[in-house]
């Protein structure tokens, strides 16, 4: 399905993560020495808000965080975080070898006025290029379907096209993780730095921006373009909400890994890790938490939600200039990121919808293994992506992978450049044994009086199971007719009340005098994969 101008509106935006915290932040965080871009104005209500030292509960999702963070290695992607909206789209600004980005007095873009896309453009095509069955159909959808077990998005609610969680080393979002001493070595004066662990997530755009060139864009001798010293421009504002867990580091400390370093203040309770809210972010299912009472402290079953309660402008998209040079292929935008799968068993196939959204100004062509799609210059257009995940875990299974897929102008004859791209999707997927079973057979002494008690068990799902059948099989009690419900015998087998296990009971007649009493049957359960 393509879609443009009005209609794109509605659509999901793409994000994916390598990011700058700026201005407000920066100061309402206390970060060391002045930002590289200007500063934003105090910020008021809504803005950060800094929390109490870490401690308690909130260490512990610190530390959870730590583990899901491992999760969101592949997405990546380039921001600036700035609460409050200071920033101007189109401004110039020029990124250092070692990432840090500084202004330039140079607007090198603009937003570009909305058009409409060419009737009938991104209808999906088959591999031999015909236009595939049911793609007129595809074309009228309203939107990018969910994902099978996917969560979807609860009433008021916003849709969510970007999460991370990863670590920030002062105001650059570096990933799951890095070495410290590299950041007080590599041509650096600063004897202390922050480090932060982020959990952010971006909302849907509500009006996608594309960018034409100013008049500053020149062109450059080697071919391309140029916009004085500016090697990218601010795009377009992002709204969302984020939690950050931060700790000073000196030269003297940094030692190792910034998540080992994390990781070891928080299981010391170190008062100096504390906790900043920008908006408004509720943190739920945190992958790799453990689980109260679980045997051999196991792990937390379900996926990272990430619900924006409160979505507030957090970050500006930061472009290439070269995106904005005539004959550009620039990248296109893919959105949500990263691409979760929801839940899907060993051996199935899940599917999921990622929204391609073309940036350059030419209509492209999207292929990925026999799938593809055309995209209309600055519209959109909906990809198809699969995955059969395989494994043998009891219990839910966070799995992530990437894909690829090719872009290349729709024209082969447009003197675009690079003649092609190959663009990364992280794909995750909460997966497991399909169905989980148990059989052992239950009985009680034989007697006049016997322990009814020993009939009588409860048995409970793996963690990230529920209960889908609770059943006595070859049951046989000492009645008359060995009905174990009849001459006051009762066999029952019934789900928990949480539906995470089986409640077995077998009761009977007692005597003191003659006869002989006793049940005996065989307990089954059946547990199915229930991830969150």
């Amino acid at each position: 399905m393509a879609v443009s101008g009005a209609e794109r509106a509605r659509r999901r935006g793409a994000a994916p993560a390598r990011a700058l915290l700026l201005g407000a932040l920066a100061s309402a965080l206390g970060c060391p020495g002045p930002p590289e871009v200007p500063a934003a104005p105090p910020r008021r209500s809504g803005g950060a808000a800094v929390l109490p030292a870490c401690k308690g509960s909130g260490c512990s999702q610190a530390g959870a965080l730590l583990a899901a963070a491992r999760a969101f290695s592949d997405v990546r992607h380039d921001y600036l975080l700035d609460t409050s909206s200071a920033m101007v789209p189109g401004r110039g600004l020029s990124r250092s070898a070692a990432g840090v980005f500084s202004p330039v007095g140079l607007a090198c873009a603009q937003p570009k006025a909305e058009q409409a896309a060419p009737a009938g453009a991104g209808v999906k095509l088959g591999s031999s290029g015909s236009a595939a069955p049911g793609a007129i159909a595809a074309a009228t959808a309203p939107a990018i379907a969910a994902a099978p077990g996917a969560p979807a998005p609860a009433p008021g609610e916003r849709a969510i096209d970007f999460r991370y969680v990863g670590i920030a080393v002062d105001s650059v979002l570096v990933g799951a993780d890095v070495d410290l001493p590299a950041y007080f070595s590599a041509g650096g004066t600063l004897d202390r730095r922050r480090l932060r662990l982020v959990a952010m997530a971006l909302v849907a755009d509500e009006d996608p921006q594309f960018f034409d060139p100013t008049e500053s864009v020149v062109p450059a001798p080697g071919g391309g373009c140029a916009c004085g010293r500016a090697t990218h421009f601010i795009g377009a504002v992002k709204r969302g909400a984020m939690v950050a867990y931060e700790t000073d580091v000196t030269a003297g400390e940094a030692h190792g890994t910034a998540i080992g370093l994390f990781k070891a203040r928080i299981e010391a309770g170190d008062r100096r890790v504390t906790m900043t809210s920008v908006g408004e972010l509720a943190i739920e299912g945190v992958e790799g938490a453990p689980v109260a009472g679980a045997k051999g402290g196991g792990q937390a079953f379900g996926a990272l939600r990430l619900e924006v309660k409160k979505a507030v402008p957090l970050a500006y998209a930061i472009y290439p200039v070269a995106d904005v040079c005539r004959f550009s292929l620039a990248e296109p935008e893919i959105a949500p990121l990263p691409l979760d799968l929801g839940v899907v068993p060993y051996g199935a196939t899940g599917t999921a919808q990622a929204l391609i959204t073309n940036r350059a100004q030419v209509d492209i062509r999207v292929t990925h293994g026999e799938r593809a799609v055309e995209v209309p210059a600055h519209g959109s257009a909906e990809l198809t992506f699969s995955w059969t995940p395989e494994g043998e875990t009891a219990g839910c299974e966070r799995q992530t992978r990437r894909e690829t897929f090719v872009v290349q102008p729709k024209d082969p004859a447009s003197p675009v450049v690079p003649r092609e791209r190959a663009v990364v999707v992280p794909l995750q997927v909460t997966t497991g044994m399909p169905t989980f079973s148990k059989h052992e057979p239950i009985a009680t002494e034989t007697g006049r009086s016997p322990d009814y008690g020993r009939a009588s068990v409860d048995w409970t799902c793996p963690a990230g199971y529920v209960a889908e059948q609770c059943e006595p099989q070859l049951a046989s009690c000492l009645s008359s007719t060995g009905s174990c419900n009849a001459e006051g015998y009762r066999l029952t087998a019934e789900a928990t009340a949480d539906g995470r296990g089986c409640a077995f009971r077998c009761t009977g007649p007692s005597s003191s005098i003659w006869g002989d009493h006793g049940c005996a049957y065989t307990a089954t359960m059946v547990c199915r994969l229930g991830c969150k």
